[in-house]
């Protein structure tokens, strides 16, 4: 009885200790995988899919949870084997259970992990793409500068044009130099979380970013996710453990106090499900709520876009045809370059609520 007390125990200790799983990698695979190195200069090419796959294969903490899984499979093992000498139900249960929660344990840290892969995954294409935009503005606001440097030489425009103009360039270069220390950040973390060694080139596929909706009602994702995520499979173990704590107690060798002990128990374990499920129930929920939020937030953003645009274009006709001044360009070239920013925030902000979605329903990459 004494052993399975300390089970329970050890199965909750468990459950609290695997809120979070860190992302440390080990060097890559052989020259022939995914994630190879290859030669100096050489550009490894992943989809979502492939880097995931690599994380999974390099991260160190899922080595360790694999190395837990053995142990349990020997444990176990030994267990049957001692059964056939001296049969023990308590010690079977034990190595049973134990077994099922070293499993559902690496299953859940690899569930973490491929979560952690596809965020850093979006981080980096999105700053790649903010760049992009970033270099379109710094484009622009040179051409400014030019135009402005060029209008005050013929008496047209005055100094300050031209000093509203440099600062211009100087603040976009200096955005400029920012995303691409972000950039530079943000992908070492990427190679680091699949296990790719330092200053590796890598081209990410682009074509996993959508728009498109997640066809699914709230009541279907509870239902999903309450079959499917494994927190609730590891405490409906607990469950099972104290059911048969109480089973193996209710005879007539057992001390009656014994029996009522094991009788709390499994009282305790029946709450600590019903808490699980209704936590579970509502982070599903907010999941689902954060999801439609962010759909709705690309349709917002991309109408602010269509706004700047044409304000730049009419602003552009004016200050041509000398209707508009220096200053009114700038602000325009501001308000295009800002909302540019915002439709690719969105994008990625609503695909980061997509996979955290489905990690809340427990639905698998190859899944959706």
């Amino acid at each position: 009885m004494k052993g399975l007390r300390n089970l329970g125990v050890m199965m909750l200790g468990a459950m609290l200790a695997l809120g979070v799983v860190g992302a440390a990698a080990v060097q890559a695979q052989g020259a022939n995988g995914p994630g190879a190195e290859g030669p100096s200069g050489a550009v490894v090419r992943l989809d979502l899919e492939q880097a995931v796959e690599l994380a999974l294969a390099n991260n160190a903490e899922l080595a360790l949870a694999r190395h837990d899984v053995e142990a349990a499979r020997v444990g176990l093992a030994q267990a049957q084997a001692m059964g056939l000498v001296s049969p023990s139900p308590t010690l079977l249960l034990q190595a049973e259970a134990g077994l099922a929660l070293a499993e559902r344990s690496l299953a859940l840290a690899e569930q973490r992990v491929a979560f952690a892969v596809e965020s850093a995954y979006y981080d980096v294409l999105r700053l790649r793409n903010l760049l992009a935009v970033m270099d379109d503005a710094l484009e622009a606001a040179r051409r400014q500068l030019a135009v402005a440097e060029s209008r005050q030489r013929t008496g047209v425009a005055t100094r300050v044009d031209v000093l509203r103009a440099q600062t211009q360039v100087m603040q976009t270069e200096a955005d400029r130099a920012q995303l691409a220390d972000n950039l530079a950040l943000v992908m070492e973390r990427f190679r680091q979380t699949v296990g790719l060694g330092p200053g590796v080139a890598v081209e990410l596929d682009e074509t996993v970013v959508t728009h498109d909706t997640v066809a699914i009602t709230l009541e279907e994702a509870l239902q999903e996710g309450l079959a499917n995520r494994l927190e609730l499979a590891q405490v409906r173990l607990g469950v099972e453990v104290a059911e048969k704590e109480l089973e193996l107690a209710t005879n007539d060798y057992t001390p009656e106090l014994t029996r009522v002990q094991a009788a709390i128990r499994l009282g305790q374990a029946r709450r600590q499900l019903e808490q699980a499920e209704q936590g579970i129930a509502l982070d599903i929920q907010r999941a689902y709520n954060n999801l439609q939020d962010k759909h709705r937030r690309i349709a917002v953003a991309e109408q602010r876009l269509l706004e700047m645009e044409e304000n730049w274009r009419v602003v552009q006709a004016l200050y041509e045809a000398r209707m508009a001044t220096d200053l009114e360009v700038l602000q325009a070239q501001t308000g295009l370059t800002e909302a540019r920013s915002a439709v690719i925030h969105a994008v990625f902000d609503y695909n980061v609520a997509r996979a955290d979605f489905f990690q809340a329903i427990a639905r698998e990459l190859t899944d959706r």
